[in-house]
Parts: C-alpha cells; structure tokens; sequence
C-alpha cells in the first residue's frame, strides 16, 4: 500500500506545497494553519475509490489473494535477495 496509495498522497502534497511556496515566492513559512488545506488537497487528489481498490487488489487485500505475496517471496529466492542479516558466525 505504501506505494500505490501513499506515494500518490506524497507527490501531490509536494506538488501543493510547491505551489504554495510559488505563490509567496518563498518569503512565507509554512505554520500549523497552512499544513490541513495543504495537506487535505492532496488527499482528495490522491485518495480516490479507483485508487484504493486497485491497491488492494495488487496487495491482494482485497478480493483476498495470495499470489501477491507469495510471488515476491518467490523472486527474491529466485534472484538471491533475502531479508536475512548479512552477519555470519564468524563476524
């Protein structure tokens, strides 16, 4: 989900706070009372039901799907990447 629903949450609240940045040609600072309208235009335009269900149906969240998962598992023993420590007895 950390792709598919946050990254799009991020790229428009970096876009937003270009855009206010722009406007006040970088002599304002941001307080408390920008950060919610900032915030919130980026959330109605990355938050979206189409969004949402295509995410969850990539994870396999939702209709509930292995396959996802296990499929990453199963690429990263195929291209040696494991999760694992790189740390062995004798270090």
């Amino acid at each position: 989900l950390d792709v598919a629903i946050f990254k799009p949450l991020l790229t428009a609240y970096s876009a937003e706070l270009s855009r206010y940045l722009y406007r006040s040609q970088g002599l304002a600072s941001i307080t408390k009372g920008d950060f919610f309208p900032l915030f919130w235009n980026a959330w109605k335009a990355s938050f979206k039901e189409s969004t949402i269900l295509s995410s969850f149906r990539a994870t396999g969240i939702s209709p509930p799907n292995p396959d996802p998962i296990l499929n990453r598992f199963t690429q990263d023993q195929e291209s040696g990447n494991s999760s694992s420590s790189g740390l062995s007895n004798h270090d």
